[in-house]
């Protein structure tokens, strides 16, 4: 089938099952997802009537790009988005703050419109002594204008599906070139640039820089809004609430905050979603025949009685009546308890308590159709036993792409089994400076991670050095090596078990080819391949902190045994009086287990075997260390 029509109509993309005939005129309507419709089109050379296959192609609304200013650890921040998008990265590159951010553009269960008012703290610090320190060098006033230090949020929304999501973004779309997106901001910036310069002019007068606290930057003298990109007017709460962000941090624990140990907001929520009107009628019924059954008893004349010292006590009290000061629905709702099993839900373990809370969060999220549904979820594994992190992490799955088009998913893992499952072209990869997108991971290492779902993906990307190996027998040598020497081991070996060496290059190299001080090391057979040698040593050549070497003969057992003295040793290991064909064939012939034998040598505590590595191997350790 040859595409012969560039033309887009909708969501619909046009191919028709002819060869060299322009196409002209074509109609239909919305199919179901994957469905195969028919059209028919005029041929604008013949005038004959020719059938169109269209496949209607699904696309979400989502947000697609973050943009940060000066929040916290983020002087200049862009993030690129996914409908599900995994962010990893090291401790302290801002991970939290990232969620932190999008809630303050957005309408949020957690961060509300009086918590968006930021601290000083919350500035980014660079950003602040950057400013007072123009102040003591007596910078222009047009140059501390534009250093004050502003914070602000940008997220852009792509991809409408239908006419409900576009009408939902209709205020916010802004002109892009020959393209439209939906554009809003929230900034945290002085009420009054030229005030705020002549207050800390004034404050800093005749100060050293040493002498100036960063921190005592006025933001009294700022306030924050939230404003459509296209107009600069401020957003209305009635439209904002639309568009919501639920976190959930990794120190997690809903079921239990309160002293009651009530259930939690998003439960509430849940039920007066699911609820019929008839459902919420009987709650309210129910209630109120509470409060029936209590005015029955005759209280107040229980209670309190009559007193014989007052002669008009009794009529005073008989004008006291108990009747019903019924709540709203969602007051009564919020006052559920849940159950678990035989014991209340705040008894059981944390880990269970986060597992039943996630899958009520995207019950929720099935439940209110009119909003926007950003979910950010802070490493799910947290808590979790390995059972209840396999539950959650196939539950995420295919929660995040059967919930519909207004839920987007965004989850922080330090977990390589859930990076693995929800695939590593999803991953958005914090290096503390830029936010990097692996969506263009080749699909032939995604295939690869999904058949080997615990191999440490993060190890690869964030360990300081590592050396990629084929099997387990280099791993066992090296790590043997490594652990006779007299300073700290900092290097990871990782058996990648194929010979896809350069996959993992590119995959390693789109986050760190810039940082010379991570360094990655590659050890590979010779296999008789000149072409696949020359191919990987090209990275080699073209990057300082990549180290790649190749063993001479076919494979490492010969050219292990050919290493210095490691012939006479070996042969006496191995009982056996062999030259180097024979010795070799021995080791190949039973690879893991000769190489095992070799290591529990090198060790031996009474007669450690003086084994020594091959240059190949050699040459990378040296490079690394």
């Amino acid at each position: 089938m040859r595409q012969t029509a560039s033309d887009k109509v909708g969501n619909y993309l046009y191919y028709a099952p002819v060869q060299d005939k322009p196409l002209c005129i074509c109609s239909g309507s919305r199919s179901n997802l994957h469905e195969v419709v028919y059209f028919y089109t005029i041929s604008c050379d013949t005038l004959a009537v020719i059938p169109l296959i269209c496949f209607y192609m699904e696309i979400f609304m989502y947000i697609k790009k973050v943009t940060i200013s000066n929040y916290r650890s983020f002087r200049s921040f862009e993030a690129k988005l996914n409908q599900l998008t995994l962010v990893i990265g090291e401790n302290d590159t801002g991970k939290t703050n990232f969620f932190t951010a999008l809630s303050l553009a957005l309408s949020g269960n957690q961060i509300d419109f009086k918590h968006k008012r930021l601290s000083v703290s919350d500035i980014n610090k660079d950003a602040v002594i950057d400013f007072l320190t123009s102040f003591v060098n007596e910078d222009t006033e047009e140059n501390l204008l534009n250093k004050i230090p502003k914070v602000s949020v940008t997220v852009e929304f792509g991809d409408p599906k239908d006419a409900y999501e576009t009408a939902l973004l209709a205020k916010w779309i802004v002109a892009d070139g020959d393209e439209e997106t939906y554009k809003i901001r929230y900034d945290f910036k002085p009420k009054d640039d030229k005030d705020l310069i002549e207050v800390v002019k004034k404050s800093l007068a005749g100060k050293e820089l040493h002498e100036i606290n960063w921190f005592t930057l006025p933001v009294e003298l700022y306030d924050y809004q939230i404003v459509s990109v296209n107009n600069e007017k401020p957003i209305a709460y009635s439209d904002l609430k639309h568009v919501s962000v639920h976190s959930i941090n990794a120190e997690r624990d809903d079921f239990s905050e309160s002293s009651s140990m009530k259930s939690n907001s998003i439960f509430t929520k849940l039920l007066m979603n699911t609820l019929s009107d008839d459902d919420k009628g009987q709650i309210n019924s129910a209630y109120s025949e509470f409060f029936s059954a209590i005015e029955n008893t005759d209280t107040f004349d229980k209670v309190i009685g009559t007193n014989e010292d007052f002669k008009n006590y009794d009529s005073i009290i008989k004008q006291l009546e108990c009747t019903p000061n019924l709540p709203n629905l969602k007051n009564i709702l919020s006052n559920i308890t849940l159950k678990y099993g035989d014991e209340f839900l705040y008894q059981k373990g944390l880990g269970q308590r986060n597992l039943i809370y996630i899958l009520i969060l995207f019950a929720y999220y099935k439940s209110c159709g009119d909003t926007f549904n950003l979910c950010c979820i802070e490493e799910p594994e947290a808590h979790l036993s390995v059972n209840n992190l396999r539950l959650v992490r196939d539950f995420i799955e295919k929660s995040a792409s059967n919930s519909g088009s207004l839920v987007q998913t965004i989850i922080s893992t330090h977990n390589p089994s859930i990076i693995n499952k929800l695939k590593i072209s999803n991953v958005l990869a914090f290096t503390g400076e830029k936010a990097i997108n692996l969506s263009d991971t080749p699909t032939k290492l995604v295939d690869y991670l999904r058949k080997r779902p615990n191999f440490d993906i993060l190890k690869l990307l964030f360990a300081n050095k590592v050396i990629l190996v084929e099997g387990p027998t280099e791993e066992m040598l090296i790590n043997t090596y490594l652990s006779k020497q007299t300073t700290l081991n900092d290097i990871d070996v990782i058996p990648i078990g194929q010979r896809g060496y350069a996959t993992f290059l590119d995959i390693w190299l789109t986050l760190n080819k810039d940082n010379q001080i991570k360094k990655i090391g590659v050890i590979r057979d010779y296999d008789n391949s000149d072409a696949a040698k020359a191919r990987h040593d090209a990275y080699d050549a073209a990057h300082d902190n990549v180290t790649v070497r190749t063993t001479t003969n076919y494979t490492l057992e010969i050219d292990l045994v050919e290493a210095e003295d490691n012939l006479v040793l070996l042969n006496g290991l191995f009982e056996m009086d062999g030259d180097i064909e024979e010795v070799s064939k021995h080791m190949i012939n039973g690879k893991t287990a000769r190489m095992l034998d070799v290591c529990d040598a090198m060790i031996d505590e009474h007669n450690p075997l003086d084994i020594k590595l091959p240059s190949h191997i050699a040459e990378v350790v040296e490079a690394l260390s």
